[in-house]
């Protein structure tokens, strides 16, 4: 029983249901009007061409586009310029910004020199007893080496006896150590 009266109740609330929908959907029928139509008013002034300066004002910091980084090569004592050297300060082409006193990095180069030619003599009396026939070599080079000049190659070695015996001694290191020295000074 209590199945026929659930269908019975099923059945009134599908047909109510269907009826309210077609209520609700005729009672929907407004007609749309059409938009009014707007006449827009527009300006005209005539042009002159003339050149309009563009002024932006603006605060902040500044960061340089090709920055440019500057490393010394060589040691010394700074000496002012004619401008002075600073962030943002603006050069000409060929314009001398910078001068460096080398005196003292020249002295050290003359000392590695000096030392170089005095471990060379060192050996010269050793040479003569030991090495004879390569003496001269050695003594024609000694004769050779200026202080205020370039510094001359080494004498090429003959025998391995006489590379083991120089490079004992730290003067193949001397050398290249002048050599390097010399390198950042020219």
């Amino acid at each position: 029983m209590s199945k026929i009266i659930l269908a019975f109740l099923g059945v009134i609330l599908i047909i109510t249901s269907v009826y309210t929908s077609k209520m609700i959907i005729n009672s929907k029928s407004t007609i749309r009007k059409a938009p009014p139509k707007v006449v827009k008013t527009v300006y005209v002034d005539t042009v002159s061409n003339s050149t309009i300066p563009i002024i932006i004002p603006a605060n902040g910091n500044l960061i340089a586009k090709r920055r440019v980084e500057i490393y010394s090569e060589v040691q010394g004592i700074f000496k002012p310029a004619s401008k002075l050297f600073k962030q943002g300060e603006k050069y000409k082409k060929n314009e001398i910004f910078i001068t460096i006193n080398n005196t003292e990095y020249y002295s050290s180069v003359q000392s590695a020199k000096s030392n170089l030619y005095n471990s060379i003599v060192a050996i010269m009396a050793d040479l003569r007893l030991d090495f004879p026939d390569v003496y001269s070599k050695w003594e024609a080079y000694i004769k050779s080496f200026d202080l205020n000049n370039t510094t001359p190659k080494l004498p090429v070695m003959s025998s391995e006896k006489e590379n083991y015996f120089v490079t004992g001694r730290g003067i193949v290191s001397n050398y290249y150590s002048v050599k390097k020295l010399r390198a950042t000074i020219v």
